[in-house]
């Protein structure tokens, strides 16, 4: 149930039209506050023989930002299902990227296998928030992880606006956003992320690639290699010059490693590193 709103919840759009027999049908799920353009630089430059689908979820800039009675990882399965055909890959950023591994987990752990509910065959995490024990969450840094989601409505306005605006005109409209974002979706992605030292990431299956930029100041790119090592089949990109979206910032880049990604799906537990 979403209350104050009548914008749609959950839009799901085909983006291009891929030849008569596509190698993959990928979803492409965006974090918290952005949107279905976050992935526009990326489409321009996509792999070849890929059908591509976007989902722009409740927590997009312009969605509803209404309280919601369900939790937020339905959203991403509902997203999967709604796909004609199924989506084999799932290519999820940020917030996004907490949301699957958590909806992934919760599969595993109620006996049933990802592969066979959703149709999934491979993962692709883009600068994943992950930590491994809650003791490395502090009362101290509270303000320190609200703050990062200040400074990514920033770095997302900026790359949208191709840093055309004024620092303090992009300033107040970081501000803004943030203040239309509200508590509540604030205080939920807070939750999600002290939850994910819960997750069973060392039981999944399915290959995953993750992607980073070593530049990122949000998502720490640490927490990200510690995550590759804890999956079961990861392989890991870094990409350097780049932050928090690298299918934004660097697409022909972030391309590659997706197309790699699908060609040779890793099989081990040893990341592989591709700059």
């Amino acid at each position: 149930m979403l209350r104050n709103s009548d914008v749609e919840p959950l839009v799901l759009r085909r983006r291009g039209v891929p030849g008569p027999r596509p190698d993959h049908r990928a979803l492409l799920l965006h974090g918290l506050g952005s949107g279905e353009s976050c992935w526009e630089p990326f489409l321009a430059h996509r792999p070849s023989g890929l059908d591509l689908w976007t989902a722009g979820l409740p927590w997009r800039a312009g969605g509803p930002y209404a309280v919601t009675e369900r939790d937020e990882k339905a959203w991403i399965g509902e997203a999967i299902d709604a796909v004609p055909g199924g989506a084999d890959v799932v290519v999820a950023h940020s917030y996004a990227t907490i949301l699957l591994l958590a909806l992934l987990s919760d599969t595993i752990a109620a006996g049933e296998d990802p592969r066979e509910r959703f149709g999934i065959r491979g993962v692709v995490l883009v600068s994943p928030f992950h930590r491994q024990d809650p003791s490395e969450f502090t009362w101290g840094e509270l303000p320190t992880i609200l703050g990062a989601m200040r400074r990514s409505a920033d770095e997302y306005i900026g790359l949208t606006a191709r840093d055309r605006l004024d620092p303090a005109v992009r300033a107040d409209m970081a501000e803004l956003a943030c203040a239309r974002l509200g508590p509540y979706w604030a205080v939920r992605y807070l939750d999600a992320y002290l939850r994910t030292p819960f997750l069973h990431a060392d039981r999944i299956e399915l290959p995953v690639h993750i992607v980073i930029g070593t530049g990122d100041t949000i998502a720490p790119p640490a927490q990200a290699e510690a995550l590759a090592r804890e999956l079961r089949h990861a392989s890991l990109t870094r990409i350097e010059d780049c932050g928090h979206s690298p299918m934004t910032e660097q697409p022909e880049r972030f391309a590659l490693a997706v197309q790699q990604f699908l060609t040779t799906p890793p099989a081990g537990r040893t990341p592989a590193a591709v700059n």
